[in-house]
């Protein structure tokens, strides 16, 4: 069976190269002009004219630095805003406690006392500790002061509760 199979087969493969050798001579032989069509090119738009550059050199050096009295001439020196209002420092309240009142008999003489970052001090009107400004006291309020922030701040009790604290900002 391989025999018989074997001539067609071969006469088959002679045939395909032949096609393929074909192909390849027949696109290298000489041929006749090939026809070609005339194109005219795209029309461009009108162009604009050329204009050298240049340089504008009537500027000051900036190395070398300005007059005094020409910087205060050309520039106004105003405070910047920069649109974000200003930050207001924190200020930790719950180290300040109001015990109560003290008061002599005659007037002004009257003592706060206070406890403020552990330690207790009695404090008149007016008087000042670690940044902390006694600004006048009542029978059962203290208003404070620091760092510009002013606090009311209400007698502590027996049981050792802290009543409300009110802030409000110094103006």
């Amino acid at each position: 069976m391989k025999k018989k199979l074997t001539y067609p087969l071969l006469a088959l493969v002679i045939l395909l190269w032949g096609v393929i050798f074909h192909r390849l001579f027949s696109g290298l032989g000489d041929r006749a002009e090939p026809r070609t069509t005339r194109m005219e090119p795209a029309k461009r738009p009108a162009a604009e004219p050329h204009v050298d550059d240049t340089l504008l050199l009537d500027y000051r050096d900036p190395f070398l630095g300005a007059p005094d009295d020409e910087v205060a001439a050309t520039e106004e020196y105003l405070p910047m805003d920069n649109g974000y209002p200003e930050e207001i420092p924190y200020v930790d309240w719950s180290q300040v406690r109001y015990y109560g009142l003290v008061s002599g008999h005659g007037a002004g003489k009257t003592v706060a006392l206070v406890h403020i970052n552990g330690r207790d001090y009695m404090l008149k009107p007016g008087e000042s500790v670690d940044g902390f400004t006694l600004l006048g006291s009542m029978t059962n309020t203290v208003k404070m002061s620091h760092q510009g922030q002013v606090a009311s701040i209400t007698i502590q009790g027996n049981d050792g509760e802290q009543f409300p604290l009110t802030t409000e900002m110094y103006q």
